[in-house]
């Protein structure tokens, strides 16, 4: 499951407010093969929509498992249902392909990788997202990540490419 928020309001203006929600559980198949699911929310003003729903299954494979280092893709069909601000309601189907990468490059020090991209007759989205996180103390990690988002076809007035850097300080209980 993820769950992430970004509100940022400069001066009395709202400058950035993006809100994402999935759940995706896997069923491991045989070894290497798997099936998902997967559920998502977002609401990106910034990119034309107030709320957009998708809704995958398909296939991945794991292409490495190693003890520190792992890489699983998928490919599946999508439906997603998008509600615009300045244009109506659209429904598509997509295809979605995914990639997740995750390297422990020490005992505390890990690089992630994680790359979607849905490919629509109307529009394509292409989202990665990039980090590393380095263990401080017993639980509590520094993470430096970075964020790409492109809609190749926004709405008119729409931002076509958001990007965010950012520093976080991460507790696992």
């Amino acid at each position: 499951m993820e769950l992430r928020a970004d509100y940022e309001n400069d001066a009395g203006s709202v400058s950035r407010e993006q809100y994402r929600a999935s759940y995706q559980p896997r069923y491991r198949l045989n070894d290497g093969v798997f099936t998902y699911g997967r559920v998502q929310f977002e609401k990106d003003e910034i990119q034309g929509f107030r709320d957009r729903y998708s809704l995958s299954g398909g296939l991945g494979y794991r292409v490495v498992t190693r003890p520190k280092m792992t890489l699983a893709l998928q490919l599946g069909p999508a439906l997603r249902r998008t509600l615009f601000l300045a244009e109506p309601a659209r429904t598509e189907w997509s295809a979605l392909t995914s990639l997740d990468f995750d390297w422990k490059i020490t005992d505390t020090l890990r690089f992630t990788q994680n790359a979607s991209g849905y490919a629509g007759s109307d529009n394509n989205t292409f989202t990665t997202l990039t980090g590393i996180e380095a263990g401080m103390a017993k639980g509590l990690k520094a993470k430096l990540s970075y964020s790409f988002e492109h809609e190749t076809a926004p709405p008119q007035g729409a931002l076509r490419t958001d990007t965010i850097s950012r520093f976080s300080l991460v507790y696992g209980f």
